[in-house]
C-alpha cells in the first residue's frame, strides 16, 4: 500500500523508550571512556550486553587494549561485526599495534588485504622476518616508489630493499619524478643517493628550475635531449602554465623542435597551456586552443574554451565551442543555457526562444534564468511524496538502519551516520526513498537529503527543502535585513540542514562557521563565544552566520552573487575575481570563476534561495532579481526591491 508520506505520524515509536535506561547507561560509559575512566567503564560494560550498541562498547574496550587482546579475540570479533561502521577503523589500529610489537605470524596471517600503508610495511616486514620473501621486491618498491616520505615502519623493509640492490637508479627517478608531481621538492635532495652521477645532475637540474618557478626552462634548449631532459620540460611547462600562461607559450616555441616529445606529450603541454591560458583570460587563447588536436580537446577544456569566449562576448565561438561537446555534456542545462545565449546574442531569437523554452520546464538555476529571459513563470512540480508503511517499518528493522538510529538517540552522530550511509550504499532507487521516508519520519534531515539526492527525486521539495529552523533564521534575518529565503538556500547549500554538521576544515553547524570566524565576530559585536562546540547550538551557529552575512553584504553592493562567492571562497577572493574579470553581467562572472567549487556554489545557493521563496510561502523572487549588475568599486546599500515570478506546474510537449 503507497500512502502519502507526510500523513504519517512523525518522531520515534512508543517501544522506544524501553531502550531509555539502557540508552542512559551506554552514554555514561562511553563517556567514561572517553575520558579514560575505566573504573566506570569496565563497571557499566557488563550490564549492557543485551542492548543494540553493546559492540560499540566492545569496540572501545578492544580499541583501548588492542595490544592486549589475543589474535583470535580480536579477529572473531571483527569478522562477526564486518558490517558495522567502525570495523575497518579497528582493524587497521589492531594490525599497526601487531606491527609495533613484532607479532609477525599473525601479520601473516591477518593483514594480507589491508591498505593502510603502515600495515602494508609491517606485514612485510614480517615476511622478511619469516624468511618469506618471494616476490617481495616489487611490493617494497612499490611502497618505496612513491612521492612523499613513507612512515617509520617502512624503514626496516627499505634497507632490506637495498641490500637485495631493488633500489636503482632508475627507481630512484621514477620516485623523484613522482615526488615533483606531488609538490614534495625537497624530498629530492634525499633521493640523490640513490641515482647515478649522471642522474644527479638531471635532479639537480629539476630541483633549481622548480625553486625558481621554471621562468627560466628555455636553457632546456642547451641541454641534451634524453628522456630525463623531457620529464623535466614537460612537467615544468605544464607547472608554469598555471601561474603565467603566457612565459610557458613562448618557452614552449622556443623548446619545440630541439626537444623530441611524442606527439601525445607534446598535445597535452599544448592543451595545458591553453586551459590556463583560457582561465586567465589571455588574448592569446584562441589561437593556442586551436592548435590542441582534436582527440586531446576533452571536456574541460572545452568547457574553459567557452568560458573565455564569455567572457570577450565571442558567441559565435560559445556556439561552436558548445556544438564540440560531447552529447551528454552538452546537454547538461548550463551549456544549454549558454547555447540558447549565444543564439539570442547572434541574431536566431527563435531557435534561443525554443531553448530557453525548453530549460524553463526545469526547477533549476539554468531553468528559472531561462524564464526570466523569456519572463515565462517558473516550473515547480513538487510531488507528495508516497511511500509505503509496512516498507518504512521494514528498513527500521534492518541492523545496520537500527543501529543508526539509536546511536544518533544516543547522541554519536558521527557514527550514526556513518552506520546509516554503509547501510544504504547499497540501495536501489526504491529503497533510497524508503530511507528518506526514515529520516524524515526521525526528523533528519540531511540523511533524508542525501537519500532523494542518489534517488534522483528532486521533486519531493518538502524533504529536499525543510523549513526547520525558520523561526530562528526569520528572527535573525529581521533584525539584519537580510533576505530569509536567501539565508535558508545558503544553510541548506552549506549542511543539508544538519546542526551538528562538521566539515574537513574545521567548519561547524548549519551555516558552516569557522571558530576562528565566530571570535572575530563575538569581538566586532559582544557576541558571548565559549568555545567552537556553541556552533553546533542552532540559535548560536545561525547568529553568527547571518551576523557574518550581513557583514559581507555591506562590503560587497549588498549583492547575493558577490556574497555567496565570498561565504564560500573568502571576501579576498571575491575583490580579486571583481579586478580580473571584467563583466558586469553576474552570470557570465559566476560561469568564468576559476574556483570549480564556488562557480557551483553560488548557482546553488541561487537556485535554493527561489525554492524557498515558494516553501517559505511567500512571493518567489526572480533569480535574475536577486543578480543586479555590479562594478569594481563595492558600495553599501539596501536591499533592492524584487521582481516576483508567477509559479506553475508545466511540463514538456
Amino acid at each position: 500500500m503507497l500512502i502519502f508520506f507526510s500523513l504519517l505520524a512523525a518522531g520515534p515509536l512508543a517501544a522506544d523508550e524501553k531502550d531509555a535506561p539502557e540508552r542512559e547507561d551506554f552514554m555514561r560509559a562511553w563517556r567514561a571512556a572517553a575520558q579514560g575512566d575505566r573504573a566506570v567503564f569496565a563497571q557499566l560494560k557488563p550490564g549492557l550486553q543485551d542492548y543494540l550498541l553493546y559492540p560499540y562498547l566492545q569496540y572501545e574496550d578492544f580499541r583501548h587494549r588492542r595490544a592486549s587482546v589475543s589474535d583470535e579475540q580480536m579477529a572473531a570479533f571483527l569478522s562477526v561485526h564486518q558490517d558495522w561502521a567502525f570495523t575497518a577503523g579497528l582493524k587497521t589500529a589492531w594490525l599497526r599495534s601487531l606491527g609495533s610489537r613484532g607479532q609477525w605470524d599473525s601479520l601473516i596471517k591477518y593483514a594480507a588485504e589491508n591498505g593502510d600503508t603502515k600495515v602494508r610495511c609491517y606485514r612485510a616486514h614480517a615476511l622478511i622476518q619469516k624468511g618469506q620473501t618471494e616476490g617481495l621486491i616489487t611490493d617494497a618498491q612499490s611502497l618505496w616508489a612513491v612521492g612523499k616520505s613513507q612512515p617509520d615502519a617502512c624503514d626496516p623493509v627499505f634497507s632490506w630493499l637495498k641490500k637485495q640492490n631493488g633500489i636503482t637508479s632508475g627507481l630512484a627517478w621514477e620516485r623523484t619524478r613522482r615526488a615533483m608531481e606531488a609538490r614534495q621538492p625537497r624530498l629530492t635532495l634525499y633521493l640523490v643517493r640513490y641515482l647515478d652521477e649522471t642522474d644527479r645532475v638531471w635532479a639537480d637540474r629539476w630541483y633549481q628550475q622548480d625553486r625558481r618557478g621554471y621562468r627560466s626552462l628555455q636553457q632546456a634548449g642547451q641541454w641534451e635531449d634524453v628522456e630525463k631532459s623531457r620529464d623535466i620540460t614537460k612537467y615544468g611547462l605544464r607547472r608554469l602554465a598555471r601561474n603565467d600562461p603566457d612565459r610557458a607559450w613562448q618557452i614552449f616555441l622556443a623548446l619545440d623542435g630541439k626537444v623530441s616529445w611524442t606527439a601525445d606529450d607534446r598535445a597535452g603541454i599544448i592543451r595545458e597551456i591553453a586551459l590556463w591560458s583560457a582561465v586567465e583570460g589571455v588574448d592569446k587563447t584562441p589561437q593556442r586552443m586551436e592548435m590542441v588536436p582534436d582527440d586531446d580537446r576533452d571536456g574541460r577544456l572545452l568547457e574553459w574554451w567557452v568560458r573565455y569566449d564569455l567572457a570577450k562576448g565571442n558567441w559565435t565561438a560559445v556556439s561552436l565551442n558548445i556544438s564540440r561537446m560531447p552529447d551528454e555534456q552538452k546537454d547538461d542545462a548550463r551549456w544549454r543555457y549558454w547555447e540558447a545565449r549565444a543564439r539570442l546574442e547572434m541574431g536566431d531569437p527563435e531557435n534561443a526562444a525554443r531553448l530557453l523554452g525548453e530549460l524553463a520546464l526545469e526547477a533549476n538555476y539554468y531553468g528559472f534564468l531561462s524564464a526570466d529571459r523569456l519572463d515565462l513563470p517558473y516550473t515547480i512540480c513538487p510531488q507528495d511524496p508516497a511511500v509505503g508503511r509496512e516498507d518504512v517499518e521494514a528498513l527500521r528493522q534492518q541492523p545496520g538502519f537500527l543501529r543508526a538510529l539509536e546511536l544518533r538517540k544516543a547522541g554519536l552522530p558521527s557514527w550514526s551516520r556513518s552506520e546509516w550511509k554503509l547501510a544504504a550504499k547499497d540501495l536501489n532507487r526504491d529503497g533510497l526513498r524508503v530511507a528518506a521516508a526514515l529520516a524524515h519520519q526521525e526528523d533528519w534531515p540531511d540523511m533524508a537529503i542525501y537519500a532523494l539526492g542518489n534517488s534522483g527525486d528532486l521533486r519531493w521539495y518538502e524533504w529536499r527543502f525543510p523549513l526547520e529552523f525558520r523561526s530562528l533564521v526569520d528572527e535573525k534575518a529581521a533584525g539584519l535585513n537580510l533576505d530569509s529565503a536567501w539565508v535558508m538556500g545558503l544553510m541548506r547549500s552549506e549542511s543539508a540542514m544538519a546542526e551538528d554538521a562538521l566539515s574537513s576544515a574545521g567548519a561547524r553547524g548549519l551555516m558552516q562557521v569557522m571558530p576562528e570566524t565566530a571570535r572575530q565576530l563575538a569581538n566586532r559585536h559582544s557576541f558571548s563565544y565559549t568555545g567552537k562546540q556553541q556552533l553546533m547550538q542552532a540559535g548560536d551557529n545561525i547568529q553568527f552566520g547571518t551576523a557574518y552575512l550581513r557583514e559581507l553584504l555591506d562590503r560587497f553592493q549588498e549583492n547575493p552573487v558577490l556574497v555567496s562567492g565570498a561565504y564560500n571562497a573568502g571576501p579576498n577572493a571575491v575583490d580579486r575575481w571583481m579586478n580580473d574579470r571584467n563583466t558586469n553581467d553576474p552570470a557570465i562572472w559566476v560561469e568564468t570563476l576559476p574556483y570549480y567549487e564556488t562557480r557551483d556554489y553560488i548557482p546553488r545557493v541561487l537556485a535554493f534561495s527561489t525554492i524557498y521563496d515558494w516553501r517559505l510561502q511567500q512571493p518567489v523572487s526572480r533569480i535574475s532579481s536577486r543578480m543586479p549588475e555590479f562594478d569594481s568599486s563595492p558600495v553599501s546599500g539596501t536591499m533592492q526591491d524584487r521582481e516576483t515570478a508567477e509559479i506553475v506546474c508545466r511540463t514538456p510537449g
